[in-house]
């Protein structure tokens, strides 16, 4: 009888053992996850201006706020590169921050823009929609009556 009671409690303390093993394997795990150890990129939230009308010029950076260098970026509109657009420039200004500039904005700006960036542990994008407000100029009808 002396021999099972202490078989079972070694088996308790064993069993015991194990739970906090398995507790702290769980935790380190999410630990990992949660903090982004991977080291891919991430990007902060970009926004354009909201009253931007015809002929103005509109400004937006896509700047990473956690990852490894060295990182690729890319700029989109609605899906489709934008490289050799009318209007449109962009400029990387140091290893974390790209500058998409539009120099005058007109009806051909609306659309979805995103900023696209990559490293060699994965990609991260965010997006934005530029929408330009249309001045509508009523002309003046002067009739002349006889």
């Amino acid at each position: 009888m002396f021999l099972s009671c202490k078989f079972c409690k070694s088996a308790l303390d064993n069993c015991k053992k194990m739970r906090l093993l398995t507790r702290s394997l769980v935790f380190s795990f999410t630990l990992s996850i949660i903090s982004g150890d991977s080291g891919a990129p991430k990007i902060k939230p970009f926004h354009f201006t909201a009253d931007l009308n015809l002929g103005m010029r509109e400004s937006v950076h896509c700047a990473i706020v956690y990852g490894d260098p060295p990182f690729e970026f890319s700029w989109l509109k609605d899906g489709k590169s934008l490289l050799d657009v009318r209007s449109v420039s962009i400029r990387k200004t140091d290893d974390f921050t790209s500058n998409l500039v539009i120099s005058k904005v007109d009806a051909d700006s609306n659309g979805n823009y995103t900023c696209r960036v990559s490293n060699s542990n994965g990609l991260d994008e965010k997006s934005a929609i530029l929408s330009v407000k249309r001045f509508v100029f009523a002309s003046r009808l002067i009739i002349k009556v006889l």
